[in-house]
C-alpha cells in the first residue's frame, strides 16, 4: 500500500508539472500585456529572456550540463536560439500591443497541426486523409476565434498587425518544432544543454540590439509593482521554470500524454485575459477554440 501511495504522489507531481507549465505560457500574453503599458517591447522582451537565463544557470549547473558546445553544436543552437526565442518570442512581445491574449493562446493551440505538416513535407512523415481533416478543421476554428471571438468583432475587419504577428509566430513555432524534433535525434543534445544555450545566445542577441536601437534601459525606476510582477511571471516562470518542469514532465511520460496538457493552454490565457487585462469575448472565442482543439486531437489520433 505505502508503494502504492508513493506512486500516486509521484505521477501527481509529473501531472503538476505538466500543468504548471502550460498554465504559464496561457498566462504569458496576459503579463505581456501588462508589462507593455511601462515598457517597450523589445526591453520586455530582453528583460524576460535576463531573468530566464539567471533560472537555467542554477538548473544547468545543478545537472551537471554547464559544459560548452561544440562549433557545429554552437552553431546549431545558435540558430535554435534566433529562431525560437529572438525572434518567436519578439514578434509574440510586438504582437501583443494590438493583439488579445485569448487569440494568441488559440492561435498557438494550432501551432502542433501545422507542424504535422511541415513534418510531412521536410522529414517525410505520412499524414493520412484523417489527419488532412483534422487539420483544416484547426484552420477553421483559427478563422472563427480571429473573426468572430472578441466582444465587438465583426469578421475579419477586426484581424490586426498583432493577430497577423501571431499567425507568423505561430507558423514559426510549427518550424521551429521540426527542426527541434530534427536535431534531438542526435543524443549529444540532451534537453537542458540545449535549451540553456538557445537561451544563451538569445541573451546575447538582445545586448547590441537595445543598444543600437538606444533602448533606456533607465525607465526600470519607474516601473511599478505591477509591471514587475509581469517581468518576473515572464522571465522567471514562462520561460525559465516552466522549461525545467516540462521537460521534468517529458522525461516520465509519453509524450502524446504530455502533449494533451497544452490543450488546456489557452483556456488557462482566457482566463488570465479576463481577470488581469479585463478582456470580453463572444462564445464564438470557445466554439472556435473547440474547433482547434479537436482538429490537433485528430491529427495526433491519425498517427
Amino acid at each position: 500500500m505505502a508503494e502504492n501511495r508513493g506512486s500516486d504522489y509521484n505521477k501527481l507531481t509529473i501531472y503538476a508539472a505538466a500543468f504548471c507549465t502550460v498554465a504559464a505560457w496561457g498566462a504569458s500574453f496576459a503579463g505581456a500585456k501588462v508589462a507593455l503599458a511601462q515598457a517597450p517591447a523589445l526591453f520586455v522582451m530582453s528583460a524576460r529572456f535576463f531573468l530566464s537565463f539567471a533560472i537555467l544557470i542554477v538548473v544547468a549547473a545543478c545537472r551537471g550540463e554547464l559544459r560548452l558546445p561544440t562549433r557545429r553544436q554552437a552553431e546549431v543552437l545558435a540558430f535554435l536560439g534566433f529562431m525560437g526565442f529572438f525572434f518567436h518570442i519578439g514578434i509574440q512581445t510586438v504582437a501583443m500591443k494590438t493583439s488579445g491574449s485569448a487569440n494568441a493562446n488559440w492561435q498557438m493551440a494550432a501551432a502542433p497541426a501545422i507542424a504535422a505538416v511541415l513534418a510531412g513535407i521536410f522529414l517525410k512523415e505520412k499524414l493520412s486523409s484523417r489527419g488532412i481533416l483534422g487539420i483544416v478543421v484547426a484552420f477553421a476554428g483559427v478563422a472563427v476565434v480571429l473573426g468572430l471571438g472578441t466582444a465587438g468583432a465583426r469578421g475579419f475587419s477586426a484581424y490586426n498587425v498583432g493577430d497577423f504577428l501571431i499567425s507568423v509566430s505561430t507558423l514559426n513555432w510549427a518550424a521551429f518544432m521540426v527542426i527541434t524534433r530534427f536535431v534531438l535525434k542526435d543524443k549529444s543534445y540532451t534537453p537542458i544543454f540545449t535549451i540553456f544555450w538557445e537561451m544563451f545566445f538569445a541573451v546575447l542577441l538582445c545586448i547590441p540590439t537595445l543598444a543600437l536601437t538606444h533602448t533606456d534601459v533607465s525607465i526600470v525606476v519607474g516601473f511599478t509593482l505591477r509591471t514587475w510582477c509581469a517581468l518576473g511571471l515572464l522571465g522567471f516562470l514562462c520561460s525559465g521554470l516552466a522549461y525545467v518542469w516540462w521537460y521534468y514532465a517529458t522525461a516520465r511520460l509519453p509524450v502524446a500524454h504530455v502533449m494533451a496538457f497544452q490543450f488546456f493552454q489557452p483556456i488557462v490565457g482566457a482566463i488570465v485575459g479576463y481577470w488581469v487585462v479585463g478582456e470580453r469575448f463572444t462564445p464564438w472565442l470557445f466554439i472556435g477554440g473547440a474547433m482547434i482543439l479537436s482538429g490537433v486531437w485528430t491529427v495526433n489520433r491519425s498517427k
